[in-house]
């Protein structure tokens, strides 16, 4: 693992990205190396950086972050994508994880616990917030239950092995 962390930041919100910098920047082991605005500046530099962490919000203009991580993945193929958004959308948790994602982080989060969350992903671990990890125990525990009819796929079997691993 590198000395530092290297990360590149893409958000919309200028104020929400230079904030966002400025706290990731006073955690060590953590280094920004660049931020972008929209999913075309984002893949331009996620090439040009190599970052080890691209911090991806899912709502940026004219397409959403989820349709970008193929890209992005493809521009810096050693980075781990982690979604930083404000949507609690279980559907856009699992479109995230389907795309490659290592992890959907929520902003409600604290400084400290992004900057852990960021360090177990360089380790390999799969960094899901609290909150949507439980969406995806349930829909798993009401597929188990036979809630859902036999017809109709399952929650679990909507999963891909990720997201699956993740539950497990």
């Amino acid at each position: 693992m590198p000395s530092a962390i290297r990360i590149l930041v893409i958000d919309d919100h200028t104020l929400f990205r230079r904030a966002l910098t400025s706290l990731l920047r006073d955690a060590s082991g953590l280094e920004v190396v660049g931020d972008a605005g929209d999913a075309g500046e984002a893949i331009r530099r996620a090439g040009e950086l190599q970052p080890d962490v691209i911090l991806l919000d899912n709502h940026l203009p004219g397409v959403l972050g989820i349709n970008a991580i193929a890209s992005l993945r493809e521009a810096a193929p050693a980075a781990r994508v982690i979604m930083l958004t404000v949507s609690e959308d279980e559907a856009d948790l699992s479109a995230a994880l389907r795309a490659g994602a290592s992890g959907y982080l929520l902003k409600t989060m604290e400084g400290d616990a992004l900057a852990d969350a960021i360090g177990r992903a360089m380790r390999g671990a799969s960094v899901v917030a609290p909150e949507m990890t439980g969406k995806l125990v349930a829909a798993y525990r009401e597929a188990a239950a036979g809630a859902v009819a036999p017809a109709a796929p399952t929650a679990i079997e909507q999963l891909s092995p990720r997201e699956q691993e993740i539950l497990r």
